[in-house]
C-alpha cells in the first residue's frame, strides 16, 4: 500500500461535497449516526483505497479528506482503536501528495498517529506503522527553513522499517520499503537481499491490492541498485 499520512486537522464535514464514478460513495452525517466503530472504520480504508487509485488529484484529495473525517468520527467512538489512527494517518498522507501546502503540520500529526498505533497494537497492518514512519523519514527534505519542522532522517528510517521486518517479515512491502532506504544510505548489497527477499515473498501474496505496485517498485530498486554496484 502507498503511504504517506499529513493530518491536516480539518474540520470537514462529513457531507462531502464532491461525486465520484464508483459505486462506492461518502457517506452522509446521518449514515455516520448509526454506524459503528468498526464500519466507520472499513469506511476509513475504502476511501484510502479510492484516494489512492483515483485517475486524478481532486478526486484524490476529496476521497482523502473524507477518509481523514470518518477515522476522527471512529476515533470519537472507539479512542483504543489503533485502526482510526492509522487510517487518519494513510488518509492524510494521500491528502499531502497533492496538497502540499502545510504538510509539515501533518507530518507531525501523522507520527503521533503511527506512534499511538504502536502503542496500541504494533502488528497492525503488518507493522503498518513503522512502515509510514520509515517512508516518512526518507522521503522528507533534508533541510528545512524552521528548526521544529521534521526533517529527513535515514537513520530513524531505517529503525523504523527494521522493526516492521522484524514484526512482520513475511510481508513484502516491509522488505521493500527498506531496501529503498538501505539504497539512499548507500547500503547497496543489504539493498539488494532485502529485494531479494521481497521477490521471494511477493508469490505469496498475489491478492494483495498492493502487488502489481510491488512488482514495479522491485524492478525499479533493481535497476538502481545495478547501476550503483557496477
Amino acid at each position: 500500500m502507498r503511504y504517506g499520512a499529513l493530518s491536516v486537522i480539518i474540520a470537514c464535514t462529513l457531507v462531502a461535497a464532491f461525486s465520484c464514478s464508483s459505486k462506492k460513495g461518502p457517506i452522509t452525517s446521518a449514515d455516520v449516526s448509526k454506524m459503528t466503530a468498526g464500519e466507520l472504520l472499513a469506511k476509513a480504508r475504502e476511501a484510502s483505497d479510492l484516494a489512492q487509485s483515483a485517475k486524478d488529484r481532486d478526486t484524490q484529495r476529496n476521497w482523502a479528506l473524507h477518509g481523514i473525517s470518518v477515522a476522527e468520527q471512529c476515533l470519537m467512538r472507539a479512542p483504543e482503536e489503533p485502526g482510526c489512527y492509522y487510517y487518519r494517518a494513510v488518509n492524510t498522507g494521500l491528502y499531502h501528495e497533492v496538497k502540499i501546502v502545510g504538510y509539515q503540520t501533518g507530518v507531525k500529526k501523522m507520527i503521533e498517529d503511527c506512534e499511538t498505533v504502536i502503542r496500541l497494537d504494533p502488528k497492525y497492518d503488518h507493522a503498518g506503522a513503522y512502515r509510514i514512519l520509515g517512508q516518512i523519514y526518507t522521503k522528507l527534505p533534508q533541510t528545512t527553513v524552521r528548526p521544529e519542522n521534521v526533517t529527513r532522517d535515514l537513520d530513524k528510517a531505517e529503525d523504523n522499517l527494521r522493526q516492521a521486518v522484524r514484526i512482520a517479515p513475511d510481508y513484502p512491502e516491509n522488505h521493500i520499503f527498506l531496501a529503498e532506504t538501505l539504497l539512499e544510505k548507500d547500503k547497496y548489497a543489504e539493498a539488494e537481499a532485502e529485494i531479494k527477499n521481497a521477490e521471494e515473498l511477493t508469490p505469496r501474496w498475489k491478492q494483495d491490492k498492493s502487488h502489481d505496485s510491488w512488482q514495479i517498485t522491485m524492478r525499479d530498486l533493481s535497476k538502481k541498485i545495478d547501476r550503483k554496484i557496477k
